[in-house]
């Protein structure tokens, strides 16, 4: 199967405001970058990455997470590319 572990992080379509919901979407954004697009979406509709979507969605409700991407930290949510620099900092203090 293939690798699903970087697959929507690709060339930040949210800041050219492509919309990611759209499968077909998604299939170019993996063939713009050199990726099989064919076979990420076909990965993606499987039972195992299904159940996977269906596990982190609870997950991000228990948190409390309300979009996207938000990065939870010791129960500190951090919400959006533009925390991640606070995120640093809380890793930086945590001796991380």
């Amino acid at each position: 199967m293939v690798e699903l572990s970087c697959y929507y992080g690709l060339s930040s379509p949210w800041a050219e405001e492509r919309d990611t919901s759209d499968v077909e979407v998604r299939r170019a954004i993996a063939e713009q970058n050199g990726m099989p697009g064919e076979e990420l979406v076909a990965a993606e509709r499987s039972v195992p990455v299904q159940q996977l979507f269906k596990a982190y969605s609870e997950e991000a409700g228990r948190l409390g997470v309300f979009g996207a991407p938000t990065y939870v930290l010791e129960g500190e949510r951090f919400w959006g590319q533009d925390r991640l620099e606070f995120l640093d900092r809380a890793l930086e203090a945590m001796g991380k």
